[in-house]
């Protein structure tokens, strides 16, 4: 007897961006931030935050990537809907605003996750991360986000970022 595996709700769409060996900088930095618009009319699941970083030389910044909620994002470089990654290529694009290259957020609250950075005398790796906890939630309503970033940082570290979300009418 075979049985088919079906999603838990068949009515979320499933999308990601991910940035892969993006060097570190100096100044404070915000990698990627993922926002669902006000008046989107959906509510938008973080399913999955995946991290780590890695160095090819001396690296010494001890300021972990963090991430927030928002209630705003602006600047950086827009990824264009069109091209955001998703679990069907044959889905609708999806409603988050996704963005690169240091957009500007409106933090909110208190830090929901840290991953430590690389610290070495030559090339290492750091630790990697997943968050959210496994059967846990983290839900983005109309007019909230998440960012992920770094206060400070060195260039001779390199972060591979990927996140997750659904979004479900």
């Amino acid at each position: 007897m075979s049985r088919m595996v079906q999603s838990p709700d068949p009515y979320m769409k499933v999308y990601f961006h991910a940035l892969v060996d993006t060097p570190g900088v100096v100044a404070a930095n915000n990698f990627m931030s993922v926002f669902n618009p006000v008046g989107s009319n959906r509510v938008v699941i973080v399913l999955q935050l995946y991290v780590n970083c890695y160095s090819t030389n001396a690296a010494t910044s001890p300021n972990s990537l963090t991430a927030y909620r928002t209630s705003a994002t602006s600047g950086g470089t827009l990824i264009a809907a069109s091209t955001v990654n998703r679990f069907i290529t044959a889905e609708t694009d999806p409603v988050c605003v996704v963005r690169t290259a240091n957009p500007a957020a409106t933090t909110v609250g208190l830090v929901l996750v840290g991953v430590p950075p690389v610290i070495s005398t030559g090339s290492g790796s750091g630790a990697s991360a997943t968050s959210p906890s496994p059967g846990a939630s983290f839900v983005m309503i109309p007019g909230e986000g998440i960012v992920v970033g770094t206060a400070a940082g060195d260039t001779d570290q390199t972060w591979n970022i990927s996140l997750v979300w659904g979004e479900r009418p």
